[in-house]
């Protein structure tokens, strides 16, 4: 399908064609939704044997899952564009006449939206929504508001546009407000971008998006399923798809049969998942052409030894660790002191990159009082140590920028300190979220990345030997520079230190480095990044970029070559960091290095990665409670070579 000209200024790749035609088609759909038959008068579902008279109204969306880098975004506002020009009406018409006898939900209280589209994204990723529609659309020929910050609470105001841009952490805050415009229009449709954020099915961010009133409802993600299929119950959850909108349809269809390695719980997987979401992927197996001709990628990991010296220090560091939490496994106190263990581990893997991240002793392993609070209080454990195992996103709901004092509070949301405080200052003061009662006693200090000049206020850091890790980068930078001068490198790491401690050594050695971290705004972001694009003989050729500020939302393509400095727990997030690099507009061979120090925490890390793949790409396990706890505490032995 092609988009209206008039609107959309770009030629769409033929993957994107198809794509906006498939999701026209679900959206004027006028079938049954899947997995239903009419018999003899009823309706009934082939799956639960559930028969009703009444029609199943169809299921107007689905899941859009393309690969990272295939140009979703600009296929999502070629379908707002095709509404906005009225090119859906010659198709639409009443499904069927017991369409009248559907009961709306609420009635007085929505408003229609008229043609107004919600997307609902991270923070990270409206810069990316504001690029593609300047990039790729008539100037004016869309209508964009941004709600967050300062926003009107006017829903007529917002009925002006053709799009609304939020927050999920906007919507979570306003959950409570009776008097939210978010509740009371009923929008045309509504697109959850970068959707995986909404995973946990319990949290308030996903009962917020569940809670919209719209039809049309997209789930937008390249990486449906990160930890486990139970990941997939939260997106069918918010697209109302029944049964398995219902956690006990869900369990006893999909969950149950996966958990005792039943074939029919796997097929009924594919099957559901088959007629609801599109997925193309740009790598093609067996040398075969890309998607949308991409050059090739190729991911290499690379075993980096450590010195003497280097490796005496780590073996002291990981038998103390090893120690204390075969105390904790010992007595079966594992998660009640799982900050502290989480905090051991970062110790591990910091060591493997640089012995200055990191003090030289156990004690210093430990976390302080405030942490030691946290992990006596589970709920605080359970929500502190899911952020950190899955690698979500620290933004402070109330600036919306990642905070540089992170504070998780009694009811378990995240806050930046400075922010949290001044709420404080109100009398009767309220978590912003939830609305429940909150004074200074309610508020815990997370582990944080060390304040910006930490680094650089420290005399001998510009004297300090470097690392096996960073020699050997620097070993593959030199090379690729004797091969092409302009050959431009992005160097991901999860720790805003190590950014910081290698700028001195890659300047001394005549690169040109630039750096990105989840402590800049919006807007320094996005100089850095055009700065980063510019070309010539004194341009920048090395981004030092921080894993998770650059994960979604943002283009890298000026780059070719990418260097992970350390794993990640979550082999998604990994994709996401690469696939900045390798995506539409990439028109250079990508060449990915992964550093891991040989017989460490860091090749261990790889083996659980593994085992995370295999369970999203079919390999399923089991979600209950005690399977849950068990898999954990088996992980974590495999983790610390126990």
């Amino acid at each position: 399908m092609e988009p209206p000209n008039d609107v959309i200024v770009s030629e769409l790749f033929q993957h994107q064609k198809e794509g906006l035609g498939w999701l026209f088609s679900r959206e004027n759909s006028c079938d049954l939704p899947p997995f239903w038959e009419e018999k003899d008068g009823a309706y009934v579902n082939v799956l639960t044997n559930y028969t009703t008279q009444e029609q199943p109204q169809p299921l107007k969306g689905g899941i859009f899952a393309d690969d990272m880098g295939l140009g979703k975004t600009l296929t999502l506002l070629s379908l707002i564009a095709i509404t906005k020009t009225g090119g859906e009406s010659s198709v639409v018409g009443d499904c069927n006449s017991s369409k009248k006898k559907r009961k709306r939900t609420n009635e007085d209280a929505t408003v229609s939206g008229s043609k107004v589209t919600l997307v609902v994204c991270p923070p990270s990723v409206f810069s990316s929504w504001i690029t593609q529609l300047e990039e790729h659309t008539q100037p004016g020929s869309l209508k964009v508001y941004l709600y967050h910050g300062d926003r009107t609470k006017d829903k007529r105001q917002l009925l002006k546009f053709d799009i609304v841009l939020t927050t999920y952490s906007t919507l979570s805050t306003e959950f409570s407000d009776p008097n939210s415009p978010m509740k009371e229009i009923e929008w045309y449709r509504v697109i959850l971008d970068e959707a995986h954020v909404i995973k946990n099915s319990a949290a308030q961010q996903t009962k917020a998006v569940v809670a919209l009133n719209s039809q049309r409802r997209w789930v937008v993600t390249g990486t449906p399923i990160q930890n486990s299929s139970f990941d997939l119950f939260s997106l069918m959850l918010f697209l109302r798809f029944q049964p398995f909108s219902i956690k006990s349809y869900w369990q006893s269809l999909i969950q149950r049969p996966l958990a005792q390695g039943s074939a029919s719980g796997l097929s009924r997987l594919q099957a559901l998942l088959g007629a609801i979401s599109l997925r193309r992927i740009k790598d093609v197996p067996d040398g075969g052409e890309s998607l949308v001709g991409l050059p090739p990628k190729t991911v290499k990991t690379c075993l980096v030894e450590l010195s003497a010296e280097e490796r005496e220090c780590y073996d002291k560091m990981e038998s103390e660790a090893q120690s204390t939490v075969r105390e904790f496994l010992d007595s079966d106190t594992v998660l009640r002191n799982y900050s502290t263990v989480l905090h051991i581990i970062l110790r591990l893997r910091q060591i493997c990159d640089d012995v200055a991240l990191c003090p030289p002793d156990i004690i210093s392993l430990l976390p302080s009082n405030a942490l030691e609070d946290v992990s006596n209080n589970p709920v605080l454990l359970k929500k502190l140590a899911s952020l950190i195992e899955d690698g979500d996103d620290f933004d402070c709901p109330i600036c919306l920028s990642p905070p540089i004092k992170t504070i998780i509070t009694r009811c378990t949301h995240i806050f930046c300190q400075t922010c949290i405080l001044k709420v404080l200052k109100n009398p009767n003061s309220r978590c912003p979220i939830c609305r429940q009662a909150l004074s200074k006693a309610d508020l815990f200090l997370a582990p944080d990345p060390p304040p910006p000049d930490e680094v650089e206020s420290n005399p001998s850091a510009n004297n300090q030997t470097i690392s096996s890790k960073v020699a050997t980068l620097l070993k593959f930078l030199q090379e690729s520079k004797s091969q092409d001068q302009s050959i431009k490198s992005v160097v991901f790491s999860q720790f805003r230190k190590m950014l910081l401690l290698l700028e001195a050594p890659l300047k001394a050695a005549g690169f040109g480095v630039l750096r990105l971290d989840g402590t800049m705004t919006a807007k320094k972001r996005s100089e850095v990044i055009k700065e980063f694009s510019r070309t010539g003989p004194r341009a920048p050729t090395i981004l030092l970029a921080s894993l998770k500020a650059t994960g979604t939302g943002i283009n890298l393509t000026a780059a070719s070559r990418v260097y992970l400095m350390e794993p990640w727990w979550n082999p998604g997030v990994e994709e996401q960091a690469m696939d900045r690099v390798h995506r539409i507009g990439q028109q250079q061979e990508v060449k990915v290095v992964r550093l891991i120090v040989r017989n460490s925490i860091e090749e261990r890390i790889l083996e659980l990665q593994q085992k995370k793949m295999k369970l999203a790409s079919g390999a399923f396990r089991r979600q209950g409670t005690d399977e849950q706890k068990r898999m954990r505490i088996e992980d974590l032995r495999v983790m610390m070579g126990l």
